[in-house]
């Protein structure tokens, strides 16, 4: 057997899906400490079924799945599965490859896995038990399996020679026996304890027994006998109901009649009424015309009154109101006077005032020309410029003396720079030829660099979005395996509770179990159902424990399997034989009647699916029942239909037949057996598609890893070359940053040194001292001008002083002039302003008064005559009395058709008490039907559903029985139910039941005897066979052992001695070695180094005295000195034929020799890699 590869995915620092295949030979694993190499050794280990978190260095399971990193999310499962080729079938497996997997995940669940199928753990330990693999074995050997070998004390060590011996499964058999004679102890002595109980209630229950048989016998007569009184009361009732029906229709004729006469009176009084109603109207209306004719009068007569008083007041206020306008005209006369003179004297003074105002802006005009400050700054201004005149003629002095002085220094200085510049020219020239192609060189490197960049990007963006993808299709295929594993487990829930009846009253159950043993038996209702889901729950609430009822082939298997119930006491089960039940089937007016309704959804018999065969059974079933969507369209339907049949809504609530409602609800959530059916079913159908879709997400996810890590490659590769060129862009910068300074440095010499040289130039020049005494006399002849402006200035300042002294007094009494002239103006136009209001108010007064008069006159023109009114109260006096007359001659005409009306209304009265008592005797009868109806509806539910009768049936002429003879039979048999007194119904099973299990238990406690003798006995062929094969064992060992010891050590001699050789199955194991040129000493007293060989020794001698197929080594020789290591590792070379070894190490001794060699690296940080290394370099670096 060979272990082929390992494939990991979450485990630890394994984020990623990471295969390693192991060829023929010594493969190596190395890497740097913290890369992660040996938690390949411990993924191995966990796979074969380590159980403690602790030997995978972690504090609990779930500490071995990945836990996230700086740029990783942490990761909900962790897998590992270990790819073997058994093709030799060292492994007790049919199999030529064998792949075991383990699953975990962060919420705790776990899963083991052989060839893909989910198993148990023991499977796996059963798998490798003995083989040299899995735990507790030398498969796996660490740096600790070391150290655990000399620092163990004797006794533990025996462990070792007991793993190589092959005794674990004797021993676990031991121990299995061992608990198994303590529990048949304990099961025993409960045993015992429970017969003696059942002894002493075996007697007092046969007695209840026997008084219950009798009680029950008597219940049933007397059952069949209020059968009987229910029907013939049903029957009684149905011809009180045929009586008292036509007692209503009579009375109902009757109440008909009266009423056509009370409606006749109605009407005729109804006409006389409304005769009535019109002539007190009209009495009311003349009355009111009367009343308003008065009133009229009486108002008439008032105005005549007030008219003439009115007049002779309006007269007065018109002669007293001309008197006012006559004064107010004289006034507005006078004061229009006073107007004019007062315009006349404001006129006056503006002309005053202008003419002050003028003669102020000529004095002004004048001052301002002769301006003594501006003259006095003029003379300072001059002043300022002699000065600076007498400087700059100075500095011309100066510059004449000094241009004397540098002619000849300036003609040396041009000659030193005319051949500076001409060499800074030409390197210049070479500079900027280099500066162009270094320039060019960068725009190529930059152009370089922009197409990697774009590239990068390009590669970073479809980076993400396909890292995006596998994180997506990761997320799901984890999500839809966990919920296939929840639906898996859900249906193998339900198909255990199915396969084993658990949820089947205690009869059917039984008989299911034991159909076997019986023929004709095709199984419950329940199985041959098919039903839709939205259905399920109204079809099962139709059948209840009819789901549980068995189908069989015909009487003769019913009745063998009610025998077999029978004689084995298993309790009661109701049979269905196909060649005896006949289908019922509902009216088919009946059903085209509910049809119509809303909510009606069909006959149950027709939601359902089964066999042709049992197409009877269905109908008899369900034909008679008819689903409808709620509750509310289930009443109204059997409402309708005169409650006939039993209708049932989808959510289980049930209007039986005779109208009584059952429904509600429980709180258990135990669901009926075609319920759990119906989900099973369901449940075996999506999980097959889970199963579908989680292999095509797999498939997704492994082609979406490829993409990304192809996408990943490129992206480093051209992460690389952008920096690559990047640095390169840096140096050509520098470079040519340094070359642009010296340029620019050297281009400002050659200018600087041309100016100079152009200004030495200018100096020569011949002209210049020329323009230099240009300019000296120039500034001469305006210092000569400049001294007589300022005299000139001075001159005039005297004169000005004298003429503003002039104006200065003129202006002052202009102003006193203006002032006093204003003053006068503005008391002129207030004085106009009061004369102009006052006119104003005399105007609005004289206006308020001519209209008040034109008011006055207007009203008395319009003043009513007199003798207008006197003509109109007359007219009023003669209608009032004509009124008077008609009014008297309508009171007669309507008292005497009050009298008539008065007749009408008695004889309406005497009809309606008629009517009254006919309707209260209506009302009586159809009380007394209702409770009749009631009544019989009752009878029909209780014929219906405790004895199956049809309301139909009772027109059997054989149910004619005598009613006192059924009612004197049902008080005898109450009065003997009376003299058996209370009664124990359940001591009837209960005696059966406990007869049955004291006879059981009987047999058990001689079972149980006969089991502990066994096992005490097995348990001493254990011990026998377990001290053999330590024996043999050990003696190979320890002879392989002195043998390796040699060839390790290049000499000296070892041997194993047991510490107790007369106990074979408790004796301790210590190492005694004698080191080359050394004494005997035990393994306590070597040294470090020795002790590590020494270890490592005796685990090759095991493995040498039984070779397992594949041995991992993870730094077992850590401690070992190079030679030593060296040493170790061709030992391991010697023997790869017949071991295929795994070394995990980071010594050179040890690589040198592998075969195969892989790296494991974190170039992520906390994410371990694979990385192959190169066995050709590894060599010749070690040599």
């Amino acid at each position: 057997m060979q272990l082929k590869s390992i494939e990991i995915i979450g485990f630890k620092s394994f984020a990623e899906k990471t295969k390693i295949s192991f060829p023929n030979g010594m493969t190596g694993i190395v890497g740097p400490n913290g890369s992660g190499k040996s938690n390949i050794a411990e993924a191995i280990r966990w796979v074969l079924g380590e159980q403690s978190a602790k030997n995978l260095r972690g504090s609990r399971m779930p500490d071995v799945i990945f836990s996230g990193s700086a740029d990783r999310r942490a990761l909900n499962m962790a897998a590992v599965t270990l790819l073997l080729d058994n093709s030799d079938h060292y492994l007790d497996s049919p199999f030529t490859e064998i792949k075991v997997a383990r699953k975990l995940f962060r919420n705790g669940d776990s899963a083991y896995f052989i060839n893909e199928k989910q198993c148990r753990l023991k499977d796996v330990t059963n798998l490798f038990m003995d083989t040299g693999i899995g735990q507790g074995t030398l498969s796996i050997i660490s740096q600790g399996n070391v150290e655990e070998i000399f620092n163990s004390k004797p006794v533990d060590r025996r462990s070792i020679i007991e793993n190589v011996a092959g005794v674990y499964k004797y021993k676990r058999q031991k121990t299995t026996a061992q608990t198994e004679i303590l529990q048949t102890s304990d099961n025993l002595n409960r045993v015992n304890d429970i017969i003696q109980e059942l002894k002493s209630r075996l007697a007092p229950l046969e007695e209840q027994s026997s008084q219950a048989t009798d009680y029950l016998d008597q219940k049933k007569r007397l059952a069949e006998f209020e059968k009987k009184q229910l029907i013939l009361t049903a029957k009684d009732q149905q011809a009180a109901i045929k009586q008292t029906t036509d007692q209503l229709k009579q009375s109902q004729q009757i109440v008909s009649k009266i009423q056509k006469e009370v409606d006749q009176n109605e009407q005729s009084g109804n006409a006389v009424k409304q005769e009535l109603s019109a002539g007190r109207k009209q009495i009311d209306d003349w009355n009111a015309e009367t009343l308003a004719i008065n009133t009229k009068i009486q108002t008439l007569t008032s105005q005549k009154q007030l008219s003439t008083q009115e007049n002779s007041f309006k007269n007065a206020d018109v002669k007293r109101i001309s008197d006012q306008i006559s004064a107010t005209t004289a006034k507005i006369h006078e004061l229009a006077q006073k107007i004019d003179k007062s315009a006349t004297a404001i006129s006056h003074a503006q002309d005053s005032l202008r003419t002050g105002q003028a003669g102020l802006v000529a004095v002004e005009k004048a001052a301002k020309a002769n301006n003594v400050p501006a003259i006095e700054k003029k003379i300072e201004q001059l002043r300022s410029q002699y000065v600076d005149l007498m400087q700059e003629q100075t500095a011309i002095n100066n510059q004449l003396t000094m241009s004397q002085h540098d002619q000849s220094r300036l003609a040396e200085q041009a000659k030193s720079q005319k051949a500076r510049i001409s060499q800074l020219t030409g390197k210049l020239a070479d500079g900027q030829k280099q500066l162009t192609e270094k320039r060019q060189q960068l725009a190529q490197s930059k152009a370089d660099l922009a197409a990697v960049q774009e590239k990068l990007a390009h590669l970073k963006q479809l980076l993400t979005a396909k890292q995006a993808t596998v994180d997506q299709n990761q997320t799901e295929w984890l999500n839809a395996l966990k919920v296939a594993e929840q639906a898996k487990a859900k249906q193998n829930s339900l198909q255990a509770l199915h396969d084993s009846y658990r949820n089947f009253y205690r009869g059917p159950a039984n008989l299911l179990k034991n159909k076997a043993h019986l023929d004709g038996i095709f199984g419950p209702v329940s199985d041959f159902l098919q039903v839709d889901s939205q259905y399920v729950k109204a079809i099962d609430t139709a059948l209840g424990s009819q789901a549980q009822h068995i189908i069989v082939k015909d009487n003769a298997a019913a009745s063998n399997a009610i025998k077999f119930m029978t004689a084995n006491r298993y309790g009661r089960v109701t049979l269905l034989p196909v060649t005896v039940i006949k289908p019922r089937y509902l009216n088919r007016s009946l059903v085209a009647q509910t049809e119509k309704f809303p909510g009606y959804i069909g006959v149950g018999s027709s939601l359902v699916t089964m066999p042709e065969q049992f197409a009877d059974i269905n109908e008899s079933l369900l034909g008679t029942t008819i689903i409808a969507d709620n509750l509310d369209h289930a009443i109204a339907i059997s409402r309708a239909i005169q409650h006939r049949t039993r209708i049932v809504s989808l959510d289980g609530q049930v209007v039986n037949a005779g109208g009584s409602l059952t429904g509600g609800a429980n709180k258990a959530t135990n669901q009926g057996v075609l319920i759990n059916q119906t989900e099973l079913a369901d449940l075996q159908k999506a999980t097959q598609q889970m199963g579908n879709k989680l292999t095509a997400k797999e498939t997704q996810l492994a082609e979406a890893k490829n993409a990304l890590q192809q996408i990943q490659e490129a992206y480093n590769r051209s992460h690389q070359r952008a920096f690559e060129v990047q640095q390169g862009i840096n140096h050509q910068a520098a470079d040519l940053k340094l070359l642009e300074t010296a340029i620019a440095t050297e281009t400002r010499e050659v200018e600087a040194m041309k100016l100079a040289l152009q200004n030495a130039q200018n100096l020569n020049s011949a002209d210049q001292d020329t323009d230099l005494q240009k300019q000296k006399a120039a500034i001469q002849k305006q210092l000569a001008a400049n001294n007589q402006a300022v005299l000139d200035h001075q001159a005039r300042l005297g004169r000005v002083r004298e003429l503003a002294d002039e104006y200065a007094k003129k202006r002052q009494s202009l102003h006193d002039q203006v002032v006093v002239t204003k003053e006068q103006l503005q008391q002129y136009q207030d004085q106009r302003r009061s004369l102009d209001n006052q006119l104003l108010q005399l105007s609005n007064q004289k206006t308020r008064l001519t209209t008040q008069l034109q008011d006055l006159k207007a009203d008395l023109q319009q003043q009513v005559d007199p003798a207008q009114l006197d003509e109109q109260i007359a007219q009023q006096t003669k209608r009032q009395a004509a009124l008077s007359a008609d009014l008297n001659e309508k009171k007669v005409a309507v008292d005497r058709l009050d009298q008539t009306y008065e007749k009408i209304q008695n004889a309406i009265r005497t009809a309606q008490l008629n009517l009254n008592n006919a309707k209260y005797e209506l009302k009586a009868t159809g009380t007394k039907l209702s409770s009749l109806q009631q009544a019989i509806s009752v009878s029909y539910t209780k014929l219906s559903e405790k004895y199956s009768i049809d309301p139909q049936a009772l027109a059997n002429p054989k149910w004619n029985w005598d009613a006192d003879a059924v009612a004197g039979q049902i008080k005898m048999l109450k009065m003997g139910i009376e003299e058996i007194g209370p009664v124990n119904i359940s001591a009837i099973q209960e005696f059966h039941d406990v007869s049955d299990r004291y006879n059981f238990l009987m047999k058990q406690q001689q079972d149980l005897l006969t089991a502990k003798n066994h096992l005490t006995a097995t348990m001493g062929k254990m011990d026998s066979t377990i001290a053999s094969k330590f024996k043999q064992t050990f003696d190979k060992v320890a002879n392989s052992f002195s043998k390796v010891f040699v060839e390790m050590f290049g000499g000296g001699e070892a041997k194993l001695v047991l510490t107790d050789p007369d106990d074979l199955l408790a004796t301790g194991i210590e190492i005694m070695v004698k080191p080359p040129g050394k004494n005997y000493r035990s393994l306590s007293l070597l040294s470090g180094g020795e002790k590590a060989l020494t270890a490592i020794t005796l685990l090759f001698a095991i493995i040498r005295v039984s070779p397992v197929p594949f041995c991992i080594l993870d730094e077992a020789e850590a401690a070992l000195d190079p030679f030593n290591a060296d040493r170790f590792a061709k030992y391991l070379k010697r023997f790869g034929d017949e071991t295929q070894f795994i070394v995990i190490t980071h010594r050179k001794e040890t690589m040198i020799y592998a075969d195969t060699l892989y790296g494991i690296t974190m170039q992520e940080s906390g994410v371990s890699k694979v990385v192959s290394v190169s066995l050709d370099n590894l060599k010749t670096e070690v040599s």
